[in-house]
């Protein structure tokens, strides 16, 4: 299976494990995983609000590179960027005044958007195109014992019109893969609420405020540790792990994990191999995985 591979800022960057997990898991499975070539930022949070047809333009310019590079489908790990690319694919459609400005902006860069190529989730390419049989049979460590809140944040879900994988507030999918790995799936209410990443520039205290009502939420259900899908989440849960526990006194912490890197625990990659944090590497070692 080749598909087009999106990594985005932020997993290219600070969220470097969580690229490091995904290609390695992917290689495990079958999947090629080419980069997209020359690609630029989704502006995703952000450029949308300020310049929806910029914002659109830099989305398909993406796409079309895919297009050229002779693939239908773009796959990120990232929440936000998977958002940012479907909302501009949405625009593009419905509005006709958008279309017709963004097809000039393209045309002037030499490209055009022929609407063949779409954007995924690497989580909707494991459960739906590799399928879960197929990575339970890859599975070589059961993760017995070990209790994962599976938290989905705002993004991947919302808006569901056009998102449309799963349903926005009953979706199933993070624990379909926690299933697989032998771990047991903990469902809490704050699993769809956002974490607290966009605040963090402009009200670092709402923004831990958000991130703590998380984990608060897993932690009072039982879970052990977070995992999620998104790079920015995961920025927000394990960067500022300490920031919450500093904030609100805890005597507990709630590590979080990127989907892949509990994907590639199961298959007998090592927590190092994985880039998976100390704190995360603590709960581990308790629960007998690592």
């Amino acid at each position: 299976m080749k598909i087009a591979y999106y990594p985005g800022c932020a997993t290219h960057g600070l969220s470097k494990d969580v690229d490091i997990a995904t290609k390695k898991v992917s290689e495990i499975l079958g999947i090629e995983l080419v980069e997209v070539e020359d690609w630029n930022c989704c502006g995703g949070g952000f450029l949308d609000e300020y310049d929806e047809k910029a914002h659109a333009a830099l989305n398909l310019r993406n796409l079309s590179t895919v297009e050229r590079m002779g693939l239908d489908k773009m796959v990120t790990p990232c929440s936000v960027c998977l958002q940012s690319h479907r909302l501009a694919i949405s625009k593009y459609d419905e509005n006709k005044d958008l279309k017709k400005e963004v097809d000039t902006k393209l045309k002037e860069a030499g490209i055009s958007y022929q609407k063949k190529a779409t954007a995924e989730h690497i989580v909707w390419i494991l459960v739906k195109d590799v399928g879960l049989d197929n990575i339970k049979s890859h599975v070589k460590k059961q993760l017995t014992g070990l209790k994962v809140g599976a938290y989905y944040g705002c993004q991947m879900l919302r808006p569901e019109k056009v998102m449309g994988f799963e349903p926005a507030y009953n979706p199933h999918s993070m624990e379909d893969l926690i299933e697989v790995t032998g771990a047991m799936p903990v469902k809490f209410p704050m699993a769809i609420a956002c974490c607290g990443f966009p605040l963090m520039g402009s009200n670092p205290k709402g923004g831990i405020r958000l991130a703590y009502n998380v984990m608060n939420s897993a932690k009072t259900m039982g879970a052990d540790i977070l995992v999620h899908p998104c790079s920015l989440c995961h920025l927000q849960l394990d960067v500022t792990q300490l920031k919450v526990k500093a904030e609100f006194n805890l005597q507990w912490t709630m590590p979080a994990i990127y989907v892949t890197q509990l994907l590639g625990l199961a298959f007998g990659l090592s927590a190092e191999e994985l880039g998976i944090s100390k704190i995360a590497q603590r709960v581990l070692k308790e629960k007998g995985i690592i």
